[in-house]
């Protein structure tokens, strides 16, 4: 949940309901507020307000009313917050420090497979090097198997008040080591992909919204003092940041203040930094070009989660042209919203913004670049948290991360899912069954009208399946062995799929196997795998010469 600005206990805020709002005040709530959570079919715009924020409101729109309930479980949520972990009802969030703890505790227990980078000081620590933090990454790699791997770089709750962002992150930094030699999945991509996490974002603002104020900036008080200090740090990146349009602000008090310059804050410059030191320019000519494409083939992705509003959004947020690669950048994002419900829409979809970090990361060097908010509530109570915001956008993390090879390319092919063996370990020489489901449905089109329109998405009739062992499907000299359609015809979007495995030839040890669907339309989708274990077979030779030998 978004709010107007910082707040003091003399003036708590209050969930403000508005009615119809038109297109311009929209516009003018989200410029003001930073964020809005929009009802399309009540027509209803919500806003966390304080007093002068209601005559402010009144004067754009008098349609307006007071969600008593809603306000009331805000500002219960906004007492001081000495420990997260301490609060009833608000158990399942980490406090900076404790982010830190889990980033070490990671590091010191996985240590061939997770790393902590510095990558930089907070705007507090620049001016005061025993105050304020250093940005911390958690990277996540087999580090013992070399090579270009693709990277998914995700940092979370650069927003300081937005809580869930960061857990959802830490947690499934957390599932990937948890189930790397057990989880088929988590194996492979850890052993043949990079995670990047950046996981508290703004953690002097952080420490500020954990006192008790609904803290959306940096710390810096230069140009403005008080609660209303600081720059929107996802306003202050280079890409737009000085497009005429709308989308931020130059007043050095609002909530979106962009700051002086483009990039003028620490922690922008280390995350803008650290991603270029991670992903190629594979959109070569002017960043401030519209239409510009990236390389089919660009390899990885970038993330900014934020909360809240259910949306999944992609470049452009300053206005409503297309991009260079629209068309990959919207099927990726409609399947990550099939996994987490959520609307899938460019951008500017409620109102235009600039010098965002999507629109940075996808303009400057061509990275498929999305901003997902979680849930419907900043300060979402644990209940939702855990039950509803981080299984489903876990999911789509699983998802995103099989696409890493070729995330412009292999969303448009349909999803490999539940993978089984059928027995999971053998003698070798014994057959056992692989089996599993293509699916090329799992697409959630656009529910309601945007700035930009969408075309809905087609689900096209699996053509086929093959299955790879020990080799994913792109890698020099992997050989596919075609599966067969369970029901004995492929005709559908969603199929099953089988095949028999011969372990003869198999060698003694643990395999992967990895399946990968295609459609009638030559899509080719990301793949999933499964374990496979193969004992040593009865040693015919040696059995043969006891054989001899007791016969004499």
């Amino acid at each position: 949940m978004s709010f107007a600005h910082p707040i003091s206990p003399a003036e708590p805020p209050q969930v403000i309901v508005i009615s119809d709002p038109s297109p311009e005040v929209l516009q003018q709530l989200g410029s003001r507020f930073g964020h809005v959570l929009y009802d399309h079919e009540a027509q209803e715009v919500r806003v966390e307000a304080t007093g002068k924020d209601l005559t402010w409101i009144t004067a754009q729109n008098p349609g307006w009313r007071v969600d008593a309930e809603a306000t009331t479980a805000l500002q219960l949520s906004l007492s001081p917050l000495e420990s997260l972990r301490a609060i009833p009802g608000f158990g399942c969030y980490r406090t900076v420090e404790e982010t830190a703890d889990t980033v070490a505790n990671l590091v010191s227990v996985h240590p061939t497979l997770a790393t902590s980078i510095d990558i930089g000081p907070t705007w507090r620590r620049v001016q005061n090097s025993t105050q304020g933090y250093r940005l911390q990454v958690l990277k996540l790699t087999n580090s013992l198997i070399g090579g270009d791997k693709p990277k998914m770089f995700v940092m979370s709750s650069v927003h300081a008040r937005e809580y869930t962002p960061a857990e959802l992150i830490t947690r499934y930094a957390e599932e990937l080591l948890a189930g790397y030699g057990t989880d088929a999945n988590a194996t492979w991509l850890l052993d043949h992909m990079e995670f990047h996490f950046l996981l508290q974002a703004n953690p002097d603002g952080r420490k500020r919204a954990e006192s008790g104020l609904s803290w959306r900036k940096n710390e810096n008080s230069t140009l403005c003092s008080g609660n209303s200090a600081g720059i929107d740090l996802n306003r202050n990146f280079p890409v737009f940041w000085n497009h005429p349009n709308s989308g931020s602000s130059t007043q050095a008090c609002s909530e979106t203040y962009r700051g002086i310059s483009a990039a003028s804050e620490p922690e922008t410059q280390a995350v803008i930094g650290y991603v270029q030191s991670i992903f190629p320019d594979t959109r070569t000519g002017d960043p401030q070009s519209e239409t510009t494409p990236a390389a089919e083939n660009t390899k990885g992705l970038f993330l900014d989660v934020h909360s809240y509003s259910r949306l999944v959004l992609w470049p452009w947020g300053h206005k409503a042209t297309r991009s260079g690669n629209a068309t990959a950048l919207e099927t990726l994002g409609m399947r990550l919203a099939w996994f987490n419900d959520y609307e899938p829409q460019q951008a500017i979809g409620l109102y235009a913004t600039r010098g965002t970090t999507d629109d940075f990361a996808y303009g400057e060097l061509g990275v498929p670049a999305y901003t997902i908010e979680l849930g419907v509530d900043f300060f979402e109570n644990c209940t939702t948290f855990e039950n509803n915001t981080a299984p489903i956008n876990l999911a789509a993390l699983r998802y995103a991360a099989r696409t890493l090879h070729a995330p412009y390319k292999l969303p448009a092919g349909p999803d490999a899912r539940d993978a089984g063996i059928d027995p999971v370990s053998v003698v070798q020489g014994e057959p056992v069954t692989l089996s599993a489901t293509i699916d090329d449905s799992r697409y959630r089109n656009p529910q309601r009208s945007s700035s930009v329109t969408l075309q809905p998405r087609t689900r096209h009739v699996i053509e086929g399946a093959r299955y790879f062992v020990d080799a994913l499907p792109w890698e020099d000299g992997a050989i596919g062995i075609e599966m067969v359609p369970a029901d004995g015809v492929f005709d559908s979007s969603v199929e099953g799929v089988e095949a028999v495995i011969d372990t003869s030839t198999l060698a003694p040890g643990r395999h992967l196997v990895y399946i990968q669907g295609k459609d009638v339309a030559g899509e080719i989708g990301p793949p999933t795998a499964a374990f496979l274990d193969v004992a040593p077979g009865p040693d015919i030779f040696s059995d043969g010469l006891e054989d001899v030998s007791s016969g004499m």
